[in-house]
């Protein structure tokens, strides 16, 4: 008798007992979709990761309760709906944090109660703007799940969560997105499913308030200097997250080279937000037009020595790299045997390691290091210089090689859009760009136009030049995804380990490789016969994504989600080589960073450099790797730019000068 009393007292059964004959249209439609969305969860949850019972058994039972509360005709008492209405704010914050880590292991008190604050004046927002706690949860709850499940296969796909400049590049996402495969963990599924049910409750906990629910003038008055008073809060959260020394007196890390962890510790929003005061670039400590002229004034221009311009082709190869600098494996066969070759000595060749800003995505940063000489060390992480910097104009190489006579082609066998490429192309005065609709060989590799017929098309345009050519090509062949199966790629090379259980996703990208050094081989044979002379560029744009080579680490003992800055440093390399079919004095075992490597080429040709060319020529012999990790010195240390003392800083501060000067300001 006394549960009854309580229940009594907090649970009043509606007035008009319901049958599901009697609900509207509406109730109806929300049943059945809402019944669809659980079903989705279990079944998607069931087709990847297999049957698994106790799992399954925690999907269905919260999509029962979940269904159960929808259905009964009950009707909360208002203290129960106003504790509900409170902690559903809070729910949505650890489901969303949930789906990508352990919240409880990686964010402390404060940064916990940072990001409550974002969520509950999100809620506040639109419950004034409505007058409905239900209408504002549902949009909340809502909102927070497709963010979540966003930022979950963002970082599935490219090993890094979503950033605030990630909003221009949807439409790049958007045309390669048909290409991944979207599965989900059965924690995830109970997390989407946690967030329906939270949906769910949210409609039996609508509160109305009669200063929101007045006469309609009134009512619009007092909503709308509600939301008037909320900027004030709004602005002083904004504020605070974006003072610089906040990492001083908070637990929160503001470490931009680490997205990755940055979120995790920070919670989603209070980063993304931390993150977007970079959409603006700040002037360097000690900057000024005058001194960045005048550090360029202090170089020497010089002219082009050679006898006869070579054609440079550069091919900036689709996540191009060689797993094995991360640790030990072995497979069935090299992968790679040919680029090993030029790698380990070969005549008329420099070659090493390439050290590049971006893991498993990104890939316009690194041809823009590569075209520019600027680097992303001195940019927010993760952002995309090609969308967000470069909209009036784009200093580059490209100018340069017109000044010589060089007829200058871009090309890349896919949409022209992508990465805003098109656009700045055109900034950076290239004279043509061959895109997926201009190219003759369309031969295809999975659903990709292969780097054969990118190596094909490559020759053809060398052919038809006149002046002599510099061409920079941007391939698409191995582009991830790395697991779904196609009738026209058979993959050919096994990863060897004594305790992984699964290297589909690895054998696949290995197998990608060597269809690209079968197509390396016959490119260099097809213009070692030619009598132009001709230097050919190959690096690749970054390392595939963490998933495909988590075997890696696992064989060698080895924590993929905690590395040291050595172990960051080696997910940077891709190897690189530069090949003539003349004489060049050979090089190899090289370590370089992106930025600098068309400055090399442009020594090796005999073209002359630019004086911003000498001044990038000259650091290089005393910090040879700069990016957007750290720095490597002449003795092979690993540092974090912050730690830059003495000549070593001397350098990066007058180099981000210039860069600022060129990118913003020149």
């Amino acid at each position: 008798r006394k549960v009854t009393c309580i229940m009594k007292t907090f649970l009043h059964s509606s007035k008009d007992k319901q049958s599901l004959s009697d609900w509207s249209l509406r109730q109806k439609a929300g049943f059945f979709v809402f019944l669809a969305l659980f079903a989705i969860c279990i079944g998607m949850a069931c087709f990847f990761n297999g049957f698994s019972l106790p799992n399954l058994l925690i999907l269905i039972a919260i999509a029962i309760v979940s269904m159960v509360i929808y259905v009964l005709p009950i009707s909360l008492h208002p203290v129960v709906k106003t504790v509900i209405t409170i902690i559903l704010p809070t729910a949505a914050f650890f489901l969303l944090e949930s789906m990508t880590h352990v919240v409880w292991e990686t964010i402390e008190i404060d940064a916990v109660l940072l990001n409550l604050v974002f969520y509950y004046l999100f809620f506040l927002f639109f419950f004034f703007v409505s007058g409905s706690t239900k209408i504002s949860l549902d949009i909340l709850l809502i909102f927070t799940m497709i963010v979540g499940l966003a930022n979950y296969f963002v970082i599935l796909f490219r090993s890094s969560p979503i950033l605030p400049w990630d909003l221009l590049s949807v439409g790049t996402a958007a045309t390669v997105a048909n290409n991944y495969t979207f599965s989900i963990t059965y924690l995830v599924a109970q997390l989407a499913s946690g967030f329906l049910g939270c949906i769910i409750l949210a409609g039996k906990c609508n509160l109305h308030f009669p200063a929101l629910s007045a006469k309609k003038t009134i009512r619009g008055l007092i909503r709308l200097a509600l939301c008037c008073v909320l900027i004030i809060p709004s602005a002083c959260y904004v504020h605070f997250l974006y003072q610089p020394d906040i990492a001083d007196y908070t637990s929160l890390d503001n470490t931009l080279f680490t997205p990755k962890y940055m979120f995790k510790t920070n919670g989603f929003f209070v980063a993304f937000l931390m993150d977007s005061r970079y959409l603006r670039i700040d002037e360097p400590n000690g900057y000024s037009k005058e001194y960045a002229k005048s550090l360029l004034d202090e170089q020497t221009e010089t002219s082009s020595t050679a006898d006869e311009l070579p054609n440079i082709v550069v091919i900036m190869d689709e996540c191009f790299s060689d797993p094995t600098v991360l640790g030990d494996f072995s497979c069935n066969e090299d992968f790679m045997p040919y680029i090993r070759s030029l790698l380990d000595g070969a005549p008329n060749t420099i070659s090493g390691h390439l050290y590049v800003s971006v893991l498993g995505g990104n890939t316009a940063n690194s041809e823009f290091e590569y075209l520019t000489g600027d680097s992303m060390a001195f940019l927010p992480s993760g952002s995309i210089p090609y969308q967000q910097y470069l909209n009036k104009y784009a200093l580059s190489i490209v100018s340069r090689m017109e000044e010589l006579g060089y007829s200058t082609t871009a090309m890349h066998p896919y949409n022209a859009s992508g990465w805003n490429r098109s656009s700045v192309y055109e900034k950076m005065g290239f004279g043509q760009f061959l895109s997926l609709k201009n190219f003759h060989h369309g031969e295809q590799l999975r659903k990709y136009v292969s780097d054969q017929a990118d190596f094909e098309e490559v020759l053809d345009v060398l052919n038809q030049s006149t002046d002599p050519a510099f061409i920079f090509s941007v391939t698409m062949q191995n582009h991830s995804s790395y697991g779904t199966p196609y009738d026209n790629f058979t993959p050919s090379i096994e990863a060897k380990f004594k305790n992984t259980k699964s290297t589909k996703y690895l054998n696949n990208y290995l197998s990608l490789m060597k269809y690209t050094d079968d197509a390396i081989n016959y490119l260099l044979t097809e213009l070692s016969a030619s009598d132009k002379k001709t230097i050919v560029v190959f690096f690749g744009d970054h390392q595939p994504n963490d998933y495909v080579v988590e075997p890696i680490y696992e064989e060698n003992g080895l924590d993929i989600n905690n590395q040291t800055l050595e172990e960051q440093q080696k997910r940077q390399q891709v190897p690189f080589f530069i090949w003539a079919n003349y004489d060049i004095e050979e090089e190899s075992n090289l370590a370089l960073s992106a930025n600098y490597l068309s400055t090399k080429v442009a020594k090796v040709a005999g073209l002359g450099l630019t004086k911003y060319q000498s001044f990038l020529s000259q650091m290089s012999e005393v910090l040879p790797v700069v990016n957007a990790v750290g720095y490597v010195d002449t003795d092979g240390t690993c540092h974090y730019l912050k730690e830059a003392t003495g000549e070593e800083k001397t350098w990066l501060d007058n180099y981000e000068i210039l860069q600022y000067y060129r990118m913003f300001d020149q």
